[in-house]
C-alpha cells in the first residue's frame, strides 16, 4: 500500500466518522507536515460535504458506478494527453482526480463496511471495549455474550421472516428457538444460520480465521468467497464440532474439538497450546484491555503452552516470561515485549 493510498483511507474513515484515535493521530501528523496537505484535505472535505449519498441500495450502487466510470474516463484521457510534469493545469487535473478517487473510496467504504455510518442507520449498535465483557438480551429472548473488542448491530422488534444481526469480533449466542423465523449472524465473508441453539463465533478483523463452535443444537455455517463473494460453501455443525475458515489458504474445514475450550473466555480462562506469541497478545488485549508491542518480529512465532484462570495480567506475564525466551516492560496501557534480557 502506497503512502497516499493509506492517507486516502484515513481521510475516508475520518469523513465517515469511524476513525480510531491512533489513525486520527496519523492523519493529523500528515496534515501538520505541509500546507499543501492541509489544502488538499480541505478540498476533499468540501467535495465530501457536497456529495449526498442516497439511501436506497439501487441509488447507492448507481452513484458508485458513476464515480467509478468517471475515474475510468479520466484515466483514459490521461493516457491520450501528454502533460509536462509540474504544469499548473496538470496539477489541477491531478488534484481533481484525487478528489474523485477519494470520494469513490468513501462511497465504497460506506456501501461495503457493515458498521459504517450509512449501514448502521436504523440499527442498534453495541460496542464491547477491550478488557470488558457484555451481555445483551434481544427482543426475541436470545442472549448474546460479547468478548472484548467486539461489536454487534441488530434491529429491535424487527419484522420479516428472519432475525438478522451482524458481528465483528467474538460472541457466544444462546438463541431463542423460532422455527418460523431463522436467526442469522452476518460476518465479513460468512454467515451462521440457526433456528434455536447455542454456539460461539470468533471473527475478529485482521485474524487469519473465522470460527464457529457449537455447544448445543445444530448450526449451518456458510462461507461466501470468490468474485463478489458469489461462491457459497456450507456445512452443518453439531456439539463437538467447529467450522473454520482460513483466510490465508481460503480453506473451509470441519473439526472435532472440545467446544468448552472455545468458550473459556467467558470464565476469564486462557488456554494456550503451542500458540504463537502474536496470537497470545491479541487474546490478552481482548481480555485485559492493554495494548502490546513486540520489539523483534522473530518473537511473533514464539510458541507457548500454558493455562490461566482468573489471573491478573501481571501474574500471567510473569509466568509467561519465566517459561519463554522474552522479557517485557509495562508503561501505562502499553506492554512492550522484547528478547530475553532486553528489559
Amino acid at each position: 500500500m502506497t503512502e497516499m493510498t493509506k492517507i486516502n483511507q484515513l481521510i475516508a474513515k475520518h469523513f465517515a466518522g469511524d476513525i480510531s484515535n491512533e489513525e486520527m493521530s496519523q492523519l493529523k501528523e500528515w496534515l501538520d507536515s505541509s500546507e499543501d496537505n492541509r489544502l488538499l484535505f480541505n478540498d476533499l472535505k468540501q467535495s465530501w460535504e457536497s456529495f449526498n449519498l442516497p439511501a436506497s441500495s439501487e441509488d447507492k450502487f448507481r452513484v458508485l458506478s458513476k464515480v467509478k466510470a468517471r475515474i475510468k474516463t479520466d484515466e483514459i484521457k490521461e493516457d491520450k494527453v501528454v502533460r509536462p510534469l509540474f504544469n499548473k493545469v496538470w496539477y489541477k487535473y491531478a488534484a481533481s482526480l484525487i478528489v474523485i478517487v477519494s470520494v469513490s473510496i468513501l462511497a465504497w467504504y460506506q456501501l461495503n463496511e457493515p458498521f459504517s455510518v450509512l449501514n448502521t442507520l436504523g440499527y442498534e449498535v453495541n460496542q464491547c471495549e477491550a478488557g470488558t465483557h457484555e451481555k445483551l438480551i434481544l427482543s426475541d429472548g436470545s442472549q448474546v455474550f460479547m468478548n472484548g473488542d467486539s461489536r454487534i448491530k441488530y434491529k429491535m422488534n424487527a419484522e420479516g421472516s428472519e432475525r438478522i444481526v451482524y458481528l465483528e469480533g467474538e460472541a457466544f449466542f444462546d438463541v431463542a428457538r423460532d422455527e418460523k423465523k431463522p436467526f442469522i449472524i452476518g460476518l465479513d465473508d460468512a454467515e451462521v444460520k440457526v433456528l434455536g441453539t447455542s454456539f460461539n463465533i470468533k471473527a475478529y478483523p485482521g485474524d487469519h480465521s473465522v470460527e464457529t463452535s457449537v455447544v448445543t443444537g445444530k448450526v449451518a455455517f456458510n462461507h461466501m468467497h470468490g468474485f463478489l463473494k458469489k461462491n457459497k460453501e456450507s456445512m452443518f455443525l453439531v456439539p463437538g464440532q467447529k467450522g473454520v475458515i482460513n483466510h490465508s489458504s481460503d480453506s473451509f474445514d470441519q473439526l472435532s474439538v472440545n467446544n468448552e475450550l472455545d468458550i473459556a473466555w467467558m470464565q476469564k480462562k486462557l488456554n494456550f497450546k503451542n500458540t504463537p506469541l502474536l496470537e497470545i497478545t491479541k487474546q490478552l488485549y481482548r481480555m485485559y484491555g492493554v495494548k502490546f508491542k513486540l520489539t523483534d518480529g522473530s518473537l511473533e512465532d514464539l510458541k507457548i503452552t500454558a493455562s490461566f484462570e482468573n489471573e491478573k495480567l501481571e501474574e500471567v506475564m510473569k509466568i509467561l516470561e519465566m517459561m519463554s525466551e522474552f522479557s517485557y516492560k509495562q508503561e501505562n496501557n502499553l506492554l512492550t515485549i522484547g528478547k530475553k534480557g532486553e528489559f
